[in-house]
């Protein structure tokens, strides 16, 4: 149940090769500059961290429907409504956006 095998979220399949782009151009190089950063002891895009603040908000919000419709456990967006999963989508995704300013 990991994103890598894709067991669990089945609308959101990455080909090999989609995997492998996602790999070299995300991972590999933000795991690269926060060694980098770690090691050098600083952060240089502190104000980041509001960004991350509105991500989680939107995630927040689109689990709270979730919650009301008294589903407590879930992972995906298969069971949101097509605004809430877009929320839920947009709030992972400023999420990682934020992880990538925060060590860029």
């Amino acid at each position: 149940m990991t994103f890598w095998t894709n067991k669990a979220f089945t609308e959101n399949e990455l080909s090999k090769f989609g995997k492998l782009v996602v790999t070299l151009l995300f991972v590999v190089p933000t795991i690269a500059i926060t060694i980098h950063n770690i090691l050098v002891g600083e952060v240089r895009s502190p104000y980041a961290f509001s960004i991350a603040i509105f991500g989680l908000i939107l995630f927040i919000i689109s689990k709270a429907s979730l919650i009301s419709k008294r589903i407590w456990i879930s992972f995906g967006t298969k069971n949101l409504t097509e605004n809430m999963a877009n929320l839920y989508r947009l709030g992972y995704w400023l999420m990682a956006v934020v992880i990538i300013l925060t060590f860029i």
